[in-house]
């Protein structure tokens, strides 16, 4: 495969599934300009109104499309194992795609973390499905790293995967907008991922990953990245905070399989 940032003429199209995850490749982004769709409202009004502000900032406001499906609607689809709701999701997803007739489409990356996240693959597989020409690549955002205690990679293509990966050094200009951005905008993310997020280098920032879309239906065991929306759920249900759990056989596996068949 070649390098999908190689042709600068290329269409592209960059879908996540809450806003905020754009930051991951905010250098290509200001670089290449790309077309951005956001497909939930990440659960919190800031969550959206902090993306806004962002994507303004480097003056992309014109070229994204928020289609802001609630975060809590795609739980509770998961949990009553709703194929219903998210091949609607997938329609939406396929008008924008229509619209904006991608060469290249990047989407968030299947990684254990967050449930939500990872109908975003499978999603964009289904609304894509039938397209010509058109190149699907995943973007890392934050998964548990195997092995004992809890440790995280943050916007990385895991080792397993190194043979599918592209990384760019973004320029100076490019990576101090990044730094401003994550300091001064996308502060529910500091909330959310804490230091492994806020204590990021600049060297770190200044190189950004993705890798070609892999399978969404592979074990964690074999990309590289742990089970941790699970162990997570389970948590939080032995603190009585919520009642049910979501797990990737039950729940999403059934779903991911039924869109990417």
């Amino acid at each position: 495969m070649n390098d999908p940032f190689g042709q600068n003429s290329a269409k592209r199209l960059m879908i996540f599934g809450h806003p905020g995850h754009e930051l991951a490749l905010f250098g290509l982004l200001q670089r290449h300009r790309p077309a951005v769709v956001v497909i939930t409202d990440g659960g919190a009004p800031e969550r959206l109104q902090q993306s806004r502000h962002g994507l303004e900032f480097i003056r992309l406001s014109d070229r994204v499309q928020y289609l802001g499906f609630s975060e809590s609607s795609f739980y509770n689809a998961l949990l009553d194992e709703d194929y219903g709701f998210f091949l609607n999701i997938a329609r939406a997803v396929r008008a924008e795609i229509e619209h904006v007739q991608p060469e290249q489409i990047f989407c968030d990356a299947v990684e254990f973390y967050n449930p939500v996240h990872d109908t975003t693959l499978p999603i964009v597989k289904r609304a894509a499905r039938g397209l010509p020409r058109t190149d699907l690549f995943e973007v890392p955002l934050v998964y548990q790293l195997p092995g004992p205690g809890e440790c995280y990679s943050v916007q990385r293509v895991p080792a397993d995967l190194q043979e599918h990966r592209f990384a760019y050094h973004l320029q100076e200009e490019e990576l101090r907008k990044k730094i401003l951005a994550r300091d001064r905008i996308y502060l529910s993310l500091h909330e959310q991922l804490g230091p492994d997020f806020v204590g990021l280098s600049h060297a770190h920032l200044q190189r950004e990953e993705i890798a070609l879309a892999g399978d969404p239906l592979a074990e964690p065991a074999s990309t590289g990245r742990e089970m941790r929306y699970e162990w997570r759920a389970r948590a939080l249900r032995e603190a009585k905070v919520i009642k049910e759990i979501i797990t990737h056989r039950q729940h999403f596996r059934p779903i991911a399989e039924r869109l990417i068949a």
